[in-house]
């Protein structure tokens, strides 16, 4: 957990396209989540590390991610990602007005995601939450989440397959299921002329100790890299659970 929150404090702070902010970015993660570990030796290296996983990270093309959820874009490189395209740990608060747990679970699994019944039978109060990062490209709004599980230290072991075995153990589906519903209200509010089919883009998981320009799939995809485009059906249908009236394509 501390190595997870110091890798989120490095993307947060540091500047993608100003390599002369990460040293500082770094240090201020390091400072303020220090990992745990007995050796000096790997406290010297943990700065170096750190700025290398950044230009990994960064440099990765995310663009052929996108082929598959139907969105063609040229390029798409965090690295030339400027801040006033940015949204930094958004914050959101979503009313759940007695939401049936058991009527969200089947929602999802008809939607083909594996989901685990959950401890309660309802809902009624709040969710609120922070997304990682919201960004602009291409006049889509996308929504991204750092990851920094380790599944491995090959390239295979950052594959669709192993992806997909992560994200149903963890529950990252209804997370960023739930992410999509918070951004789509925020756009709602925000967008004028607002539409989903023309402003609401894709969602990024990155599981950044498998993100490297030099791996890849073998169609030609990056490792470590979980794209999906959320159904708008299904966004109308859980900001209906939630107790939304939807407008989104208004």
């Amino acid at each position: 957990a501390v190595a997870g929150e110091c890798l989120h404090a490095v993307f947060e702070h540091a500047d993608f396209c100003d390599r002369g902010t990460w040293p500082g970015a770094v240090a201020r993660a390091l400072a303020n989540h220090p990992p745990r570990s007995s050796s000096t030796s790997d406290e010297r290296t943990w700065p170096t590390m750190l700025q290398g996983l950044l230009d990994d990270v960064l440099a990765t093309d995310l663009a052929p991610a996108l082929a598959p959820q139907g969105l063609s874009v040229a390029r798409l490189r965090l690295g030339e990602l400027p801040m006033h395209r940015r949204l930094t740990e958004m914050e959101f608060i979503l009313p759940a007005r007695d939401v049936d747990t058991t009527e969200l679970a089947e929602v999802l699994r008809a939607a083909g995601h594996a989901v685990a019944d959950l401890n309660a039978r309802s809902l009624d109060g709040y969710l609120r939450g922070f997304i990682d990062l919201v960004f602009e490209h291409d006049g889509r709004y996308h929504l991204l989440d750092w990851k920094s599980n380790h599944l491995g230290h090959r390239p295979q072991d950052y594959d669709d397959a192993a992806l997909g075995r992560a994200m149903d153990d963890q529950g990252y589906h209804l997370q960023y299921l739930l992410y999509t519903v918070a951004l789509d209200r925020y756009l709602q509010q925000r967008q004028p002329g607002y539409q989903r089919q023309r402003h609401l883009g894709g969602v990024f998981y990155l599981f950044v100790r498998g993100v490297r320009p030099h791996w890849t799939q073998a169609d030609g995809r990056p490792t470590g890299v979980f794209a999906a485009r959320p159904a708008h059906a299904l966004i109308e249908r859980l900001s209906g659970l939630l107790g939304h009236a939807d407008g989104g394509d208004r």
